[in-house]
């Protein structure tokens, strides 16, 4: 009796110790996120996003096996390859799903902590590491066949991997260091280094690469561990998880309703000129509001990255009749990212209290949006136009895209008009 009471009234105290203890901390921090995130997703199924997916990689097998069959001579392949494999390589962001309550309740167990790091660093590299090695399993077949001197593959995996590794030391020493100038500078020597390492074993032969990036890795290596840190940056943990975040729900706003997102800003003041036509003109203050917003936020560099990814699949497709359906496949991409436009001062107070048009904030998504598409599908076409097909092709491409972007602009405005009619 006496061990059954001693062991009830140590019973609360133990629990509390055992919900604290970092193994437990980290499961409930990365199944609190993903339990906030899940329930958005089907939203993003079901706006069709992932049927384009699925015939984008149909399609693009379709087009890879084709075009494999039929290398052009001296084809760049170990261009492309560097291209393509030394992002995958040089990109790393650390996940710690810290938040600014810790700074408070944690501070007192940061020697504890190293448990909980451990798996952040597991968490943060498995998906990139996962990602590289796709990369490089896709790109195998065009590089053995093209290229006049091919690697081994399973050479060349262990090296991308070894230079991923790397690259999460390099990332988490740049984490702890305080200096943002510093900081900079070592993650300008990161990616440095991660490109021109990816190029030595692409265009040197084995020994003379190995020799040239180990020596280029370790005098990297020892420069980061030089440099002054942090023992536990907590505020930096906590900007970068933030950061994070915001760029998950500017994803998901541009299917779902998230009035609650906490957006990032930035000062990109050399594109002011592209929001000030608008000022002082009282019929054009949303779309003068929308347009310095959209600048300054997550929104243009999401979109600025779908275009350089464009811009570089259709460039390679351009001799091709597969361009048309990469180019619409795009087209959709960016028209979903735009659907973001509409959550943007969507629920200010200050809607309520000037006199404007009740109309006048969906008129301006919808010029902006279209304005955003417009310019999209133009550049986009450059190397449609540039390509060796026919004239009656391009044409007909040209004219489809602006079918799309019209559709778009129907859609967006009858749910957008009905939202705002559910609202009233």
């Amino acid at each position: 009796m006496a061990r059954v009471e001693a062991s009830r009234q140590s019973s609360p105290e133990s629990n509390i110790k055992r919900l604290l203890t970092p193994e437990n901390l980290w499961a409930k921090r990365v199944s609190t996120f993903w339990g906030e995130i899940a329930p958005y997703l089907r939203y993003v199924v079901q706006s069709g996003l992932g049927m384009v997916l699925v015939f984008g990689i149909v399609a693009g097998i379709a087009l890879y096996a084709s075009f494999i069959e039929h290398i052009p001579p001296q084809f760049p392949v170990r261009e492309l390859a560097w291209v393509l494999m030394s992002p995958l390589v040089a990109y790393m962001t650390l996940r710690t799903f810290l938040v600014p309550a810790d700074l408070v309740f944690l501070l007192r167990q940061e020697h504890k902590l190293g448990t909980y790091l451990r798996k952040s660093l597991r968490y943060s590299l498995f998906p990139r590491m996962l990602f590289l090695m796709m990369g490089w399993a896709v790109l195998w077949p065009l590089y053995h066949r093209a290229d006049p001197e091919p690697k081994s593959f399973v050479v060349m995996l262990l090296v991308l991997m070894v230079l991923k590794l790397v690259a999460l030391y390099g990332s988490w020493v740049e984490r702890h260091i305080s200096d943002m100038r510093w900081r900079f500078i070592m993650r300008t020597a990161r990616y440095i280094w991660a490109w021109g390492a990816t190029a030595c074993w692409l265009w040197l032969d084995v020994s003379l690469a190995g020799i040239v990036t180990g020596a280029a890795g370790i005098m990297y290596v020892i420069c980061a561990r030089r440099i002054p840190a942090l023992r536990f940056p907590w505020e930096a943990h906590m900007e970068a998880e933030r950061v994070h975040v915001n760029r998950v729900y500017t994803f998901l706003s541009g299917f779902v309703d998230l009035p609650t997102m906490n957006e990032r800003r930035f000062a990109r003041p050399w594109l002011d000129r592209l929001g000030n036509r608008f000022a002082f003109r009282r019929d054009q203050a949303y779309r003068y509001l929308l347009t310095k917003t959209f600048l300054r936020s997550e929104l243009l560099g999401i979109i600025l990255r779908l275009m350089a990814i464009g811009l570089l699949l259709l460039w390679w497709t351009r001799n091709t009749m597969w361009n048309g359906l990469l180019i619409l496949l795009f087209l959709t991409a960016i028209s979903a990212q735009c659907n973001a436009l509409y959550q943007m001062h969507r629920h200010d107070v200050w809607r309520q209290l000037y006199p404007l048009e009740k109309e006048a904030r969906t008129n301006a998504v919808l010029h902006l949006s279209t304005e955003i598409q417009t310019i999209a599908a133009l550049l986009l076409l450059v190397p449609v136009w540039t390509g060796m097909t026919s004239t009656g092709y391009r044409l007909s491409v040209s004219v489809l895209s602006a079918v799309f972007i019209f559709l778009f602009r129907l859609q967006n405005k009858a749910k957008h008009r009905k939202q705002d009619d559910d609202e009233d």
